[in-house]
């Protein structure tokens, strides 16, 4: 009897629970984005926000405002009847302009709040972020833009990345931040590559083949993957051949040999690869024509990564985290005077393939 009234009290407070929540929900305006954007008379700050209807149906709405902070939140509070929840934010955007003034305040506000979930979603648009908003409104999916970059994380070529790791790279001693870069393509939101930071501007932009050698370079590369063009004794076609493949695995490991004056750093890196789709010359039944390819696809990486090593070193951002591995080995480490040498940082890079299976796209 004693556990049959336990029991029943359980119930009633989870069903009035539930009754409050519903009430609290009906009586606010859920934010789900914000782009922040510069325009010529300050700064503006748009919100995606959901309406809930009759029958567990929203509806989104955009509100914008123009104003001198970055913030303005408090702002487009006074444009609803219900008060703005800012609990729920699963992207925040940055404009071109906007990102390569500066993202540091907004950064440090996130910092600041416990009310912004570690695990938002940051991005750069090519042009104003507001219009991306747009284009999500239209879909009524108030997670659309977060659970694209999301999926591109899981199975694609987006290097791991929310508000937690931002906000590490963006502090941390020599590392600089990365985050999505979107444009529109026939009215569709794409993501074209990656936004590299130096401090808190943005300084460039790389493509997603790029992207998926840096996810390689600092994480598990595991679900990206990439046509690479194949040369061989091939085919009648005047173009080139391509092999689609796809990263099942890779592990990239770093030898800090030399720091002062100029420090000399060995890059090595393994990956395991799936090939998706292969010229129809190529005979996979071959060892010694699979051999062949884990040399060429070896060569490939290997060169590939150079050159975007010193497309880093150029631009003088450090997604890569060169800058931490030294400090890691100097008690001296400045992160002015690495500034000063990082172009001149030797790297060396030695690339291992193993193709591990073989299949159709």
């Amino acid at each position: 009897m004693y556990r049959w009234k336990t029991f029943s009290v359980i119930i009633l407070f989870a069903v009035l629970s539930a009754c409050s929540d519903q009430r609290i929900v009906n009586q606010i305006c859920l934010v789900h984005a914000i782009s922040f954007d510069t325009v010529s008379n300050g700064k503006k700050t748009a919100v995606l926000i959901s309406h809930f209807k009759e029958q567990g149906k929203t509806e989104l709405q955009i509100l914008h405002t123009v104003s001198n902070s970055n913030i303005s939140l408090p702002r487009l509070n006074t444009m609803t009847n219900d008060p703005l929840e800012r609990g729920q934010i699963s992207m925040v955007l940055f404009g071109k302009t906007s990102a390569e003034k500066g993202t540091g305040t907004v950064l440090h506000h996130f910092l600041r709040d416990p009310k912004f979930s570690s695990r938002i979603q940051l991005a750069v648009a090519d042009r104003d972020a507001s219009e991306l908003l747009e284009i999500t409104k239209k879909t009524q999916e108030p997670f659309y833009l977060s659970d694209m970059i999301e999926q591109n994380m899981r199975s694609g070529n987006l290097p791991l990345m929310n508000l937690h790791v931002s906000l590490f790279n963006y502090y941390g001693e020599g590392r600089d931040m990365f985050l999505p870069y979107l444009r529109i393509e026939h009215g569709e939101v794409i993501i074209d590559g990656l936004a590299l930071f130096r401090r808190d501007r943005k300084i460039t932009e790389i493509s997603m083949k790029d992207a998926f050698l840096l996810k390689m370079l600092i994480q598990n590369s595991k679900n990206g993957s990439l046509m690479v063009p194949l040369a061989g004794k091939a085919s009648n076609k005047p173009s080139e051949d391509f092999i689609l493949l796809r990263s099942m695995h890779s592990k990239a490991n770093y030898i800090v040999s030399t720091v002062n004056p100029v420090p000399s750093i060995s890059i090595r890196l393994k990956l395991v690869t799936e090939l998706q789709n292969v010229p129809e010359w190529v005979d996979l039944r071959s060892e010694e024509q699979l051999t062949q390819l884990e040399k060429a696809l070896s060569s490939y990486f290997r060169t590939e990564i150079e050159k975007f090593l010193s497309l880093l070193k150029k631009n003088k951002v450090d997604p890569v985290g060169l800058g931490d591995l030294v400090r890691g080995r100097s008690r001296e480490w400045n992160a002015q005077d690495f500034e000063k040498i990082y172009q001149r940082i030797k790297t060396t890079v030695s690339v291992q393939v193993k193709i591990a299976s073989t299949g159709s796209a």
